[in-house]
């Protein structure tokens, strides 16, 4: 079967099925071999007190006693009870409006019963369980691992399985990247042997080797191609010659003076700008270190020896932000700075691209906004994007080629650990500003759990009297698992308890124009207290805002719960961070006490590493680092040491011109189009 065949001429799809499964953005066979299960079940056959220890979902053999009873609650709703034994205890499977269950079963019928064991007034009861014929446990559609994957409306977990597996029985040409020299080396699983156990896993074991495998693939491609698109930028000389590298006019207008940390990472970027070759640097520097003056810097140099610099950023918010402060830093030393929004009046834009045009602007600030094509520079020699995660490769590079070799700077306030870093940014050199200015004040950290939530919110109310204000942030949009805090349960939950406060609702699933109105608004101190889900991680700074509530914090990662208390802490205001949690869990309390021990963003990375592997920590969206699929599956650091090694030692020994690594090249080929 060719891969690239549409998925509606796979069996058992067909128009319909396949309309669905493009909206899980599956459009070919290979798509649907790359929709990966969300997690797995165990389905080892349990007795009903084995499942009641577990609390997990299981697979409970089981006799019917009697014919379903059926009952009707006084709201209405119309309940199901199956009388059920596993040989030593009763039990009941309950299906909740499903009246249709009553006549599904007859006593003598031997089930499989697949769902969670509670004993309800000292009755074992299973609610809404799937179910099989127990005759088919010994057959070949019996699974004991079993894979679930994300829906959407009209499939099923059911149909989903059975279109997959059909893919299966068919004669797949899946292209083998790795030589077979280090398949046998590494002793790694063919590529369909590991695809098909990451579907249908023979057992425990296979699942984690084919994840390992199609894990080590992903990342030894993406290192081979970090590593020969740095060597290809490493061959390029510098054009844009540097002589004026006199920055005290800048140091003596700021009105503090740089930490050890910006200095150094100061005295870096002079080197590279004195340097033959193009400057490719990440700067990394926690909350609050002070990446901006470097970035200004930098753009002052840039400036004062004839160039014009771009500063890219992710939202208009932002780009507002950055442009009032790099004035102040700016304008008194002659140096003209403007910021282009999409928002603009005509003949404001018009003025500010001439301007770019003829060279009388030194400084742009904007978002992808400052790439379109009618966008044209003088002499753009430096680009330097912010949360650089936010904005794709072909952004960046569209941005650069606007230029002549521009210089590059990339800035990044998610602290990732070293192992991380060196790994995902390979292709640039790394600076970390390792020490916070003077004056800022400590947050404080507080871990609670539920039981405290009334004092929480009127130690909120407090601070917002002062004249503060606060966020709260929740881990889901709307309404969802029975415990998970959502923005808009409590946004109305807080508007009910506080009809005196202003009080605003941010989420992803708003348009662009309205998230940017509700930040304004609490910029603006129109709002409050703002609640959010992690949209306001990253880089707007509300100075006013001296509390950060969030909520179920055992389901954020360490970095990313640090990039939210980051938003508070911003001005000389005594500052709070209270992370509520009903978790019982002994890891996810030692990992959000851990939290209160430490303020280092650097330090909670790496204990972030430490505790959940860097699949967990590579495979979270917010932390901004490149989106991988098969990466997030795995536990072990070592394979990211081994690939990063294995990837040096391919290019030093130019193992490429070898026949064997044909599929390997292809695959680099395809991702960078160099080599």
């Amino acid at each position: 079967m060719d891969l690239t065949k549409e998925v509606q001429y796979i069996k058992g799809v067909g128009p319909s099925r396949a309309r669905m499964l493009r909206s899980l953005g599956v459009n070919t066979v290979l798509d649907l071999l790359y929709l990966l299960p969300r997690r797995y079940l165990d389905l080892t056959p349990q007795n009903f007190e084995q499942g009641l220890a577990g609390e997990e979902v299981g697979a409970f053999p089981c006799v019917v006693l009697e014919k379903g009873q059926d009952v009707v609650t006084r709201s209405g709703m119309k309940i199901v009870k199956i009388p059920i034994t596993d040989g030593k205890r009763k039990g009941f499977a309950v299906f909740f409006n499903q009246p249709y269950m009553k006549d599904a079963f007859k006593p003598g019928d031997r089930l499989v019963l697949v769902g969670k064991m509670k004993k309800n007034f000292g009755a074992y009861e299973i609610a809404n369980p799937d179910w099989q014929r127990f005759e088919d446990i010994n057959s070949s559609d019996y699974v004991k691992i079993c894979p679930v994957y994300p829906l959407t409306k009209g499939l099923t977990q059911k149909i989903l399985r059975k279109i997959i597996k059909n893919v299966f029985q068919e004669d797949l040409r899946v292209e083998e990247v790795l030589p077979l020299s280090l398949l046998e080396k590494y002793k790694l699983m063919p590529k369909l042997e590991a695809l098909k156990n990451i579907h249908f896993p023979e057992s425990w074991e296979n699942l984690r080797r084919a994840q390992e495998r199609l894990a080590f693939e992903e990342l030894l491609v993406f290192q081979l191609a970090m590593m020969v698109t740095r060597r290809h930028i490493m061959g390029e000389k510098r054009k844009n010659k540097y002589e004026d590298f006199d920055i005290t006019p800048f140091l003596k207008n700021l009105p503090f003076t740089l930490t050890k940390g910006q200095e150094k990472v100061v005295r870096e970027i002079i080197s590279d700008l004195k340097s033959e070759r193009v400057m490719n640097r990440l700067i990394q520097g926690d909350v609050g270190s002070g990446k901006t003056v470097v970035a200004a810097l930098a753009l002052y140099l840039a400036a004062k020896n004839g160039y014009q610099g771009a500063f890219m950023v992710p939202t208009e918010i932002l780009a507002v932000q950055h442009t009032a402060t790099l004035k102040k830093y700016l304008e008194p030393l002659e140096v003209r700075v403007e910021v282009l929004k999409g928002d603009m009046p005509k003949a404001e834009k018009r003025k500010v691209t001439e301007g770019l045009e003829s060279g009388e602007v030194d400084i742009i600030v904007g978002t992808h906004a400052i790439i379109q094509d009618d966008i044209k520079f003088k002499r753009l020699g430096l680009v330097i994007t912010d949360e650089q995660h936010r904005f794709g490769v072909k952004q960046r590079e569209a941005l650069v080629k606007k230029g002549h070799s521009p210089d590059v700077i990339v800035m990044s306030a998610t602290p990732i650990p070293r192992t991380l870093a060196l790994t995902l940014y390979s292709d640039l050199d790394i600076s970390i500003i390792d020490t916070m200015p003077a004056g800022r004040q400590k947050v404080d950290t507080y871990v609670v759990d539920d039981s405290m939530r009334d004092r929480v919110y009127r130690f909120v109310e407090a601070e917002i009297k002062k004249g503060h204000q606060a966020y709260v942030v929740c881990p889901a949009v709307e309404e969802s698992e029975l415990g998970i805090a959502s923005v808009e349960e409590i946004g109305a939950e807080l508007s009910k308890r506080f009809p005196h406060l202003t009080i605003g609702i941010l989420h992803g699933k708003m348009k662009a124009e309205e998230k940017d109105a509700v930040m304004k608004d609490f910029i603006a101190r129109r709002i409050d207290l703002l609640v959010a889900t992690t949209v306001i991680e990253v880089g707007v700074d509300v100075p006013s805002a001296t509390v950060m509530v969030v909520e179920n914090a055992e389901r954020f990662g360490l970095a990313q719960l640090h990039q939210l208390r980051g938003r508070v802490g911003r001005s000389s205001l005594k500052s709070y961070c209270i992370f509520i949690t009903g978790s019982k869990d002994k890891i996810a309390r030692a990992r959000l006490n851990f939290m209160m021990k430490s303020n280092n963003g650097f330090e909670i990375a790496q204990k972030d590493l430490e505790i959940r592997g860097p699949g967990e920590f590579l495979g979270v969206r917010q932390h901004g680092l490149p989106e991988f699929k098969f990466v997030p599956l795995i536990k072990d650091i070592r394979i990211l040491e081994t690939t990063k090694s294995l990837a040096a030692e391919i290019i030093e020994k130019d193992l490429f011109s070898k026949a064997e690594y044909e599929g390997l090249r292809k695959a680099i080929n395809e991702r960078i189009k160099i080599i």
